[in-house]
């Protein structure tokens, strides 16, 4: 077992997104779909949602892996013997465990890349839950013996296995996250070339995790401030924001001199610097308020005030707010 850096920040800041759980890499869409998922009936003890509506995961009475199921609780394949599965469906395929090594199904249960590769998760690291990677353009980033490599969907290597870099993230976007020997943040695309070089000293994150590109752009800390580059490393959003969330359907959360606001990615500031950070609650410190100021399906959380959770929409209207 290797140990992985600390992430988000060689510094010892740590900034959020919605906080999304998964077993593997997180995206807001999945979160809701996982949401609103009701499983089928069966005759599984316990059925789980995973983050694909078509697909769900069957249990016994002693919470063991049983089976892969359809969305009318019909079995599409045997999963027994796996210790643990990821609960996202990405690219056409699953993460599963056995035996502390990390491999890939697809969704007919046929095992399409061996377990053979490291389970990611740092012992060290209480707030990293990230066992496995999710795929992303036909790409997933592994580690083998504590080197990190990247490879497609059927187990080909596309980065050979290299100890360049403390860690390799997982890919969204077709693009990785790296840090270097030195503690700094840049990026390699789908085919391992590095397009971003490390020079940044946080990437946007939350609970040990980066969230790397959304909609185009990567939020990254200079050292002083936060901004966004393009996939190219330009920079799209200068670095002037205390703090910031990562775009989520056209605009993203900012905050500048103690107040939030929306921003669209030219930097156009949409909805006004009028939400106070006080109103954040920070449940400890690394959690720093992750479901705040990300929109979802045209909602966002942007204060809690006398323990009532105040939502807008895109306008900056108040609305009600989701009852996840």
């Amino acid at each position: 077992m290797f140990t992985k850096p600390t992430l988000a920040s060689a510094t010892s800041k740590l900034i959020p997104l919605a906080a999304v759980i998964g077993s593997a890499c997180f995206a807001l869409p999945a979160q809701a779909n996982y949401y609103d998922c009701k499983p089928p009936k069966t005759s599984y003890a316990e059925v789980d949602c995973t983050s694909d509506g078509d697909y769900y995961l069957g249990f016994n009475k002693d919470r063991q892996l049983q089976a892969l199921l359809n969305k009318q609780g019909k079995v599409i394949a045997s999963l027994k013997g796996y210790d643990s599965v990821s609960w996202t469906v990405s690219d056409g395929v699953i993460a599963v465990m056995k035996n502390d090594k990390v491999g890939y199904v697809n969704t007919r249960g046929k095992l399409v890349v061996p377990t053979i590769y490291d389970n990611l998760i740092d012992p060290d690291d209480k707030y990293d839950e990230t066992w496995a990677n999710d795929a992303s353009e036909g790409r997933i980033v592994v580690a083998k013996n504590g080197k990190f490599g990247i490879i497609d969907t059927s187990n080909k290597v596309i980065l050979p296995f290299t100890s360049k870099y403390r860690t390799i993230e997982g890919m969204t976007e077709g693009m990785a996250p790296i840090m270097s020997k030195s503690g700094k943040w840049g990026f390699l695309d789908k085919n391992g070339k590095e397009v971003v070089p490390p020079k940044y000293e946080g990437l946007d994150g939350n609970f040990g995790g980066v969230y790397g590109f959304r909609q185009g752009l990567a939020g990254v800390y200079d050292g002083n401030k936060w901004g966004f580059i393009t996939k190219t490393g330009k920079v799209a959003v200068p670095f002037v924001y205390d703090e910031i969330r990562p775009f989520s359907e056209g605009l993203a959360g900012v905050l500048k001199n103690g107040k939030w606001g929306f921003i669209n990615g030219a930097n156009k500031t949409i909805i006004p610097f009028k939400y106070s950070d006080k109103n954040v609650e920070r449940y400890s410190v690394n959690y720093m308020g992750a479901n705040y100021f990300v929109f979802n399906e045209g909602v966002a959380e942007v204060a809690t005030i006398n323990d009532k959770t105040v939502c807008i929409n895109k306008s900056g209207k108040s609305v009600a707010c989701p009852d996840y």
